[in-house]
């Protein structure tokens, strides 16, 4: 996403907060504020553990399969093998962008792997440095230079024309030092996916080899956000006192900031500045779909599912309690604006132009108002909640 700006720090008063889930016994974590209400506490379980904690495995798990690919871009095969993959990564990534506060932004995990344009200038300077390690290792590397962005531009094709089936960059015209680069900063991305699963899951719930990776880089989590947040309401958790804190957490800072950013950033932006590197994904012409999944993300997190269906124990059930005919309205708005997105026409970059025709300029005004009206009627949600 487009951000050149820190994010806000760790809260530290939640760091002894999440000792004492850990710690504490079962009678102490029964404490709760007057407002606990246990089949928020299900759905709060059910947003974590079957939404935004598989999530996070499958981005970590594609992004570990990229960075192997990357690591040997020496036959077409493979650069075609990472371009898959960097698209499966990709996938997982925006279908996360409902759920970007805690550790995505605690940790500035968010600008540190998705920030664009990239700073082509220093690019260059870079590869011809050959720096890229060294500067990921000390921390100097600036977001420009880092993540999904980086590595696109290295393994896709350059340009706005072209064959649409096939942006898969020729081997020949990958540098020996591209190579290196795209191998440092697709493991630098990896270690940085592996610490937002085991900031949800907790460290000692992720694979031996993704702890291992965690330690070496030094990344270790120190809050599991997934405790936090399904202990919403308890008595000691300074970060959730109440569940209607967390659910307004879940609703407006996760899935309305997304489709606000979708319609009033990544799609309007570019067609106000009709600069193609103000375009999400422009090399791999992968934006459209970077933005339905967005929304996709959105779906699962009002859902509790992954595949589209609804749980008895979702926030869309929690809304419902409180007023049927918004979840309804909430329910219609994610399907409209995931088909307004899925309409637009496509490469994105080719068509953000003052003279592009008429007809593709009213379907992508349909997306940007139909991501407004969801971002409407998420709104009103968080004022349901805190009724």
């Amino acid at each position: 996403m487009k951000k050149f700006f820190l994010y806000s720090s760790l809260f530290v008063a939640a760091l002894g907060m999440n000792a004492c889930f850990t710690a504490c016994d079962d009678d102490d974590n029964k404490e709760s504020s007057n407002d606990y209400d246990s089949f928020q506490a299900e759905v709060l379980a059910t947003y974590v553990d079957d939404v935004v904690i598989p999530t996070y495995k499958s981005l970590a798990d594609a992004a570990a399969a990229l960075a192997e690919d990357c690591e040997d871009l020496s036959s077409q095969e493979k650069v075609a093998k990472a371009c898959d993959d960097w698209k499966e990564a990709r996938k997982y990534w925006e279908r996360s962008e409902a759920f970007l506060f805690g550790a995505a932004s605690d940790y500035n995990i968010d600008p540190h792997i998705d920030s664009w344009p990239l700073d082509l200038s220093e690019l260059a300077e870079v590869l011809a440095k050959g720096t890229i390690e060294s500067m990921i290792e000390s921390g100097t590397a600036g977001q420009g230079l880092l993540g999904f962005h980086a590595v696109e531009y290295i393994i896709f094709k350059e340009g706005s024309t072209g064959d649409a089936s096939n942006r898969v960059k020729d081997v020949a015209d990958i540098t020996e030092a591209e190579a290196v680069f795209a191998a440092a900063v697709s493991a630098d991305m990896r270690d940085q996916c592996f610490r937002l699963e085991a900031a949800w899951a907790g460290l000692e719930n992720v694979s031996a080899e993704k702890q291992k990776a965690l330690e070496e880089a030094e990344l270790e989590p120190t809050l599991n956000y997934g405790e936090l947040l399904k202990n919403a309401g308890l008595e000691g958790n300074v970060k959730y006192k109440t569940q209607a804190a967390a659910f307004e957490e879940i609703i407006a800072n996760g899935a309305a900031d997304i489709a606000n950013e979708v319609g009033n950033t990544k799609i309007s932006d570019p067609m106000k500045s009709h600069q193609w590197s103000d375009v999400e994904s422009p090399h791999s012409w992968n934006s459209v779909t970077d933005f339905v999944d967005n929304i996709v993300s959105v779906r699962n997190a009002y859902y509790g599912t992954l595949d589209g269906t609804r749980s008895k124990n979702s926030v869309s059930a929690h809304i419902a309690s409180l007023d049927k005919n918004l979840d309804q309205d909430i329910q219609d708005a994610i399907a409209k604006a995931i088909a307004a997105l899925e309409a637009m026409p496509r490469p994105f970059r080719n068509y953000i132009y003052a003279d592009t025709d008429a007809a593709s300029k009213a379907l992508i005004q349909a997306a940007v108002d139909a991501c407004n009206d969801l971002v409407d009627e998420l709104d009103e949600a968080t004022e349901a909640i805190n009724k």
